[in-house]
């Protein structure tokens, strides 16, 4: 029966359909000659064969992506008034511009082109020299660059076991420019390490210098041996970490479990855990064996005043240490990808509401036109997320976010469209918010990697949020 009603729409659809299809069809048939030619002319082609603006900087051509790419030396200040001296294009065809037009090229120009019937867009790009290194990777360990005086610095555990007499380091920079030594190779990191990248009339030379640390501030940990061990998702963030809280490090569950690390300086531990959703403390405390194998060593350190950042389902580690009541978890949870993504943003990323966005932890973040005061943004248009998420939704026994803060002690401070409180702090071990406090972020939209690219604008927001977290956890 099932199958037959099926089959009913399926036919009725077609027969409603179908009349307007055939419709569609008949333009093109009143088009077409007896001898079965259509009157449309594709037979010329539309292609730039040569460009030169002032008369010296030719366009390098990708006739593929349908753009030109006019490079001129890393001073020149003229962009918004370029002459074209030379515009060659396929026979016959017509542009949009013509030698001898003086155009604006502070932005990109598309110019047009037509050849009877076909019609092709390029884009036109003029781009100075540059010369600019955008990521430094010692072994795993993220440098911060200085772009200013042009060096970056490291941070390395003074026991993790790199030989920085021969170490390997990655270079992402800018689109053109070439990297010396190059990016992938090993060097030389005891003594201050020079870089060179060359882009034409562009050169810059930046300088490495590595800071041994025994006694690090704040600490990233992890299941694995090191950084580039992690999973994509958890390596994102360790990378961020270290690469721009001063002082930071890397270091393993079983360095914090068997003491081969020191706390002794130590203001704040982030674990952020990208796996499978649990749906209480004991799913999660029988996965994470490591963080449970090291939690007298966390518990007390957090009695003593250090401070946590708890992303994904590492939030459950607050439940371990004390912190909120066992019996009390996240009851909405889901997820789990291997961090392949699965939710594509659009032009307006997802994004989650604070509910003071006075809280000192939504300070200083980029906004997002016509959206409301409270919204806060973590996305960007093309980024990809796995959307692995552990909230509470406010449902039995949470009839709102005052019987949540009642019933875990803690504080609500943001929600998602639907209600669900996905970002809030609990209380320090001496029963006060702030200093040697706990922040634990549930929202899938607290994501560090995408595997698709696209332009960072909103995501920056992630490590802001992070730095603020860190001031008012740890000052």
């Amino acid at each position: 029966m099932k199958t037959n009603i099926i089959y009913n729409k399926v036919r009725n659809l077609v027969k409603a359909v179908l009349p307007l299809f055939l419709f569609t069809l008949l333009p093109l048939a009143v088009g077409c000659s007896d001898d079965h030619t259509g009157s449309i002319d594709v037979s010329g082609s539309c292609l730039v064969e040569k460009f030169v603006l002032n008369g010296q900087y030719e366009g390098i051509i990708n006739t593929e992506k349908r753009q030109v790419k006019v490079k001129v030396p890393v001073n020149f200040d003229q962009k918004n008034s370029m002459e074209i001296t030379s515009l060659t294009v396929s026979a016959g065809a017509q542009t949009n511009m013509k030698v001898g037009d003086k155009i604006n090229f502070d932005g990109d120009r598309t110019l047009h082109i037509s050849n009877g019937d076909l019609v092709m867009d390029y884009q036109i790009s003029v781009r100075n020299d540059e010369a600019l290194m955008s990521l430094f990777v010692l072994e795993g360990v993220k440098g911060a660059i200085n772009q200013q005086d042009k060096t970056i610095n490291v941070s390395v555990m003074a026991n993790s076991g790199i030989d920085l007499s021969n170490a390997t380091f990655e270079v992402e920079c800018s689109e053109d420019a070439t990297c010396s030594p190059a990016s992938g190779t090993k060097g030389n990191f005891t003594e201050p390490f020079q870089i060179t990248l060359n882009d034409n009339t562009a050169t810059t030379v930046y300088t490495v210098y590595v800071t041994l640390i025994s006694n690090p501030v704040a600490i990233f940990v992890g299941d694995a041996e090191n950084i580039e061990m992690l999973n994509d998702e958890e390596k994102a963030a360790a990378k961020w970490f270290t690469g721009n809280i001063e002082g930071s490090a890397y270091a393993s569950w079983d360095m914090i479990a068997s003491g081969s690390i020191s706390l002794e300086e130590c203001k704040l531990i982030f674990f952020h855990r990208h796996s499978p959703a649990y749906g209480n403390y004991n799913g999660f405390a029988e996965a994470a064996t490591g963080a449970m194998a090291a939690l007298p060593v966390m518990k007390e350190f957090w009695k003593n005043g250090g401070a946590f950042v708890l992303g994904r389902s590492a939030i459950n580690y607050a439940n371990a240490l004390g912190a909120m009541p066992i019996d009390v978890f996240p009851n909405n949870c889901w997820g789990g990808g291997g961090g392949e993504g699965s939710d594509l943003m659009g032009d307006d990323p997802w994004h989650f509401f604070a509910y003071d966005i006075n809280h000192p932890l939504w300070k200083n973040l980029k906004t997002y036109p016509g959206a409301p005061d409270d919204a806060v943004y973590t996305l960007d248009n093309g980024y990809t997320i796995c959307n692995t998420t552990s909230q509470f939704a406010l449902w039995d026994p949470y009839g709102g976010v005052d019987d949540f803060n009642n019933i875990t002690g803690n504080r609500g401070l943001a929600h998602g469209g639907d209600g669900a409180i996905v970002v809030w702090e609990l209380k320090a071990a001496n029963g006060n918010y702030g200093k040697g406090g706990i922040i634990c972020f549930g929202s899938g939209l607290f994501d560090w990697n995408s595997p698709t690219p696209y332009a960072s604008n909103y995501h920056d927001n992630m490590g802001r949020i992070m730095l603020n977290a860190f001031d008012y956890l740890t000052k």
